[in-house]
């Protein structure tokens, strides 16, 4: 590929679907090279695809993020390619839900490969190219409102996603003198793909999340567009819809106070879906 000088590189991780789709479409249009990076190559050929019928530029690579080594491999390959990295989008995750001691632990290990080493890789393999070319260079990781409300049966993916706000929170202040930022995105519940391949010990619980899922009014798009806002802000944190702002202001407020009604508000919603109350 011939070095464009007016070009914004960036790799999107879980660019096959969903929230990382989102991120590809809306990066090209904006005159961004994205690399479209997942494990799945046929979801991503297809997000390539549209990418470059809107007029877009970009290229599929084949990446499981919970492969240090595949990591390397493919910074080293881009570096060779490319003048710099602008942006790495570390957005590929999984859910699943059940409880603690019953869900199964390679289920719940899976979860922390995926959402939250996923992350810490892209970055150890990616950041002393960020040095290299400092100061400029971004990194986005996405996180999630779970992270507050840390609601029962849901211990993988809240672990997972409050490793990624502590990680991120670390890196800000490690990365902030070369003049690199750093955003973690939080974001409330929006229509996605993501529960499609969650692993739920009981059917009652995915019809929580779905029903959640589905009710919210925010989009992939939304978060896309109000990120990238924040992240040209330097901004470190993104709390995204009004909900899980309100969310995250009261927990800080009371934390206790705060669980305890998470509780009731989980066990109100498994009695209605379950119809044992």
């Amino acid at each position: 590929m011939s070095e464009n000088k007016n070009l914004r590189y960036t790799i999107v991780t879980g660019g096959a679907s969903g929230l990382g789709r989102a991120f590809c479409w809306h990066l090209a249009q904006q005159g961004w090279y994205v690399v479209v990076a997942d494990i799945d190559q046929q979801g991503a050929e297809e997000t390539l695809a549209v990418l470059r019928d809107r007029g877009g530029q970009g290229q599929v690579e084949l990446l499981d993020v919970t492969d240090s080594r595949a990591w390397q491999r493919l910074a080293e390959k881009l570096r060779s390619q490319w003048p710099r990295l602008d942006l790495l989008v570390n957005n590929a995750g999984v859910c699943g839900a059940g409880k603690f001691g019953v869900y199964p632990l390679e289920s719940f290990r899976h979860i922390l490969e995926v959402n939250l080493l996923g992350v810490v890789n892209g970055c150890h393999a990616c950041l002393p190219w960020f040095l290299e070319t400092a100061p400029g260079g971004h990194v986005i990781n996405i996180a999630s409102i779970a992270v507050a409300l840390n609601s029962p049966m849901m211990a993988a993916y809240n672990t997972s996603k409050a490793g990624v706000v502590a990680f991120s929170e670390t890196l800000y202040g490690e990365l902030r003198e070369a003049g690199i930022g750093v955003t973690v995105v939080i974001p409330g519940f929006f229509r996605s793909r993501l529960l499609e391949q969650g692993k739920f010990d009981e059917a009652w619980l995915r019809q929580i999340a779905e029903e959640y899922t589905s009710s919210a009014s925010f989009t992939a798009a939304d978060v896309v567009i109000q990120t990238m806002q924040a992240a040209e802000r330097r901004r470190l944190h993104v709390v995204l819809g009004w909900k899980a702002r309100m969310v995250w202001r009261l927990k800080r407020l009371s934390p206790a106070l705060f669980q305890k009604v998470i509780v009731k508000i989980f066990e109100r919603d498994r009695r209605k879906i379950s119809g044992n109350g």
